[in-house]
């Protein structure tokens, strides 16, 4: 029998030692994807607001969420072609990292300016890509190393992790941005990732083992959807994936329009709401064990849901301090809900094309979510900050609805398994 045959929790065992190995690896994977992603998210767009770049203008900064969304076109290759060095998924990981390193090198040496754009953009793509397929391979090695029983913990490393490379990226960074200006910060980004990438050569033999064990398979889409309750997890969990992006992006954006400094969203946004997601990826793997996973999802959907009111609240009253604890509360509800969200997608994303599950899964929703980011500077320019901030809040409390009712509600067993 072959491991692509085998469910996780049938697979080989795990020492305790080889277990906290695996999720520390993990860990510090996706500290270097969070440090891309931080910056992507909370520095980019507000340095170019601050300096005086109108809301409509930075849309092609959200297009670099794009490949993150798109993963899902490509993961079927990931899937079925391996490198002829390293492991199945450590041939992946590795070179992915360092080519999104070097496409960051690159980036710090072209100014930020109107003029430039195009290059930034497609160095960013090219980031990006690196990145989105280095996160996919890591989701596969995750399913094929971890058992069942640590799939919570895994989905809580992956958040923990892109939460902590978020502090640095999104946070440290963008406070000593007037001091590190474009070129430094970027340097310091790509050494920090170059740095973080080293764990997961102790890996490799690991994989390379698994890799032996395991039959030439070619991954299709269709072979995703094609599996049973398939359609209306991905529809549902789609949906609700779009709408989360939505609910907790543009805060920052709204700080810097209410006159508040890079240096303070730094600090605060930047630095405190990473912490704050990070405590919450910790604690959110025990809700998921103590409770059925209806109710974790229903408990962190609805935290987001209050947190994200705060934020309307204080738009309304033009209070900066609700605002900034509205948005930290917010984030911190939402890397809960990916907790619990990744564990069900971990446990759905079983069998011979991990990588394909995962990234379809996962990215149609960040993709529709992305293209969505995309479009709606324009629309708060047009609508103002209350009416959409009250919009999005809707939106996100119908597709928690709709997602939930994915689950019985005399639904027992705390197992994430569906």
């Amino acid at each position: 029998m072959h491991v692509a045959d085998l469910r996780p929790d049938a697979s080989p065992s795990l020492s305790r030692h080889d277990g906290r190995l695996i999720l520390a690896a993990i860990t510090l994977a996706y500290v270097s994807l969070g440090i891309i992603l931080g910056f992507v998210q909370g520095g980019v767009a507000p340095v170019l607001r601050a300096q005086g770049a109108e809301l409509s203008a930075l849309r092609w900064v959200y297009a670099l969420y794009l490949p993150f969304g798109l993963a899902f076109l490509w993961a079927p290759v990931v899937d079925s072609w391996r490198w002829p060095w390293l492991g199945r998924r450590t041939g992946w990981i590795i070179p992915m990292q360092w080519v999104s390193m070097l496409a960051i090198v690159s980036i710090a040496f072209v100014k930020p300016v109107p003029g430039a754009w195009g290059m930034l953009l497609a160095l960013g793509v090219a980031a990006t890509i690196a990145a989105a397929t280095m996160d996919v391979a890591l989701d596969a090695l995750t399913v094929e190393m971890l058992p069942q029983a640590q799939r919570a913990a895994a989905a809580g490393a992956k958040m923990g992790g892109i939460s902590l490379g978020a502090v640095l990226g999104g946070g440290v960074l963008v406070a000593w941005y007037p001091r590190l200006d474009w070129h430094g910060t970027l340097l310091l980004i790509a050494v920090a990732m170059a740095l973080s990438c080293l764990p997961v050569f102790a890996l490799v033999s690991k994989d390379r083992r698994l890799s032996t064990r395991m039959r030439q398979h070619r991954a299709k889409l269709i072979q995703t959807l094609r599996k049973p309750d398939m359609g209306r997890r991905f529809l549902r969990l789609t949906l609700l994936v779009c709408t989360l992006l939505a609910l907790f992006n543009f805060n920052r954006l709204l700080l810097v329009d209410m006159g508040v400094s890079l240096e303070r969203i730094g600090s605060l946004l930047g630095v405190i709401a990473p912490l704050a997601n990070a405590t919450a990826c910790f604690l959110a793997p025990m809700l998921v064990r103590a409770m059925p996973v209806r109710r974790a999802a229903w408990l962190t959907a609805s935290f987001c849901l209050a947190s994200a009111f705060l934020v309307w609240l204080g738009c309304l009253q033009a209070n900066i301090t609700t605002v900034i604890v509205g948005s930290i509360l917010t984030t911190a509800g939402a890397a809960a809900l990916y907790v619990v969200l990744g564990s069900l997608m971990l446990e759905w994303a079983t069998g011979r094309q991990a990588a394909t599950d995962y990234a379809l899964l996962y990215g149609m929703g960040r993709f529709i979510g992305t293209a969505a980011l995309m479009i709606l500077p324009g629309v708060i320019q047009s609508l103002g900050w209350p009416v959409f901030l009250a919009l999005v809040i809707l939106a996100f409390a119908a597709s928690a609805w709709y997602f939930l009712r994915l689950f019985p509600k005399a639904e027992q067993n705390p197992s994430p398994g569906l």
